[in-house]
């Protein structure tokens, strides 16, 4: 086990200093979702919002910034496999896992970064107490990294072509939308049923921020864990059948 963590340790530290040395790229992908605020909301800036009303106009797009994150990740991890070097990082630990952790580790920290940078501006622009919208989001992240992830995983078990990868994750990415959308638009947000939660990661993400901002444990609970525990089965699932070959070359 301590050998495992100071794999992780590296390969965090690795990918990190990856990141840092294209600090270019490190700040698009960090102000993108600023611009993508301003751009999609400028219209309702400096207009008093209550927490409702932000859960329902800011939230879809704070929750596909986690999910996409996410699943660019993965994304990434396929593309490595396809190109021949997972195989290669994957001999150098003592478990394949190593590599899927530090990656979402160093994915997760910049999504600190953006929701922190997202909250507060939220904060200011829609007259909400930032800490009250900063903490929220945090505590959102860390509920539904692992359903979220369980939800992306099967893409590394399928046997995607390199040049069929873009389109398969533009595909889902698109379902995505169109169904949490039509969730959004013929349920109301305080429902908790788990076949939603699992259905639409979108939905997930802000049920939960209505679970932080109403404090319904009791009707959320439920529906989160089952939500939990299916989407962990379908992620060990994908990771025992993970693919560490091209496809190309099977």
């Amino acid at each position: 086990m301590r050998k495992y963590i100071v794999q992780v340790c590296l390969y965090t530290r690795y990918f990190w200093q990856v990141a840092l040395d294209n600090l270019g790229m490190l700040l698009y992908t960090v102000v993108l979702p600023l611009v993508f605020l301003v751009l999609n909301l400028k219209s309702a800036f400096f207009k008093p919002l209550s927490m409702q009303q932000f859960i329902g106009t800011v939230m879809p797009f704070i929750a596909w910034i986690i999910f996409s994150n996410v699943l660019m990740v993965i994304a990434d991890v396929a593309m490595l496999r396809e190109q021949g070097y997972l195989k290669q990082y994957v001999s150098l630990v003592v478990n394949p896992s190593v590599f899927l952790v530090s990656k979402m580790l160093v994915s997760g920290g910049l999504l600190v970064v953006i929701l922190g940078l997202v909250g507060a501006v939220s904060g200011i622009v829609f007259h909400l107490p930032i800490f009250g919208i900063v903490w929220r989001l945090w505590a959102v992240l860390l509920l539904v990294a692992l359903p979220v992830l369980g939800y992306c995983l099967p893409i590394l078990s399928l046997p995607i072509r390199y040049k069929s990868l873009n389109a398969v994750v533009n595909t889902l990415m698109i379902v995505v939308m169109i169904g949490s959308a039509a969730i959004e638009n013929s349920t109301h947000l305080a429902v908790t049923t788990v076949w939603l939660n699992m259905l639409s990661p979108i939905y997930l993400v802000m049920n939960t921020f209505n679970l932080l901002t109403t404090a319904q444990w009791g009707a959320f609970w439920p529906a989160y864990v089952a939500t939990l525990v299916v989407m962990g089965l379908i992620g060990t699932y994908s990771y025992r059948h993970l693919r560490l070959l091209p496809t190309e070359g099977l």
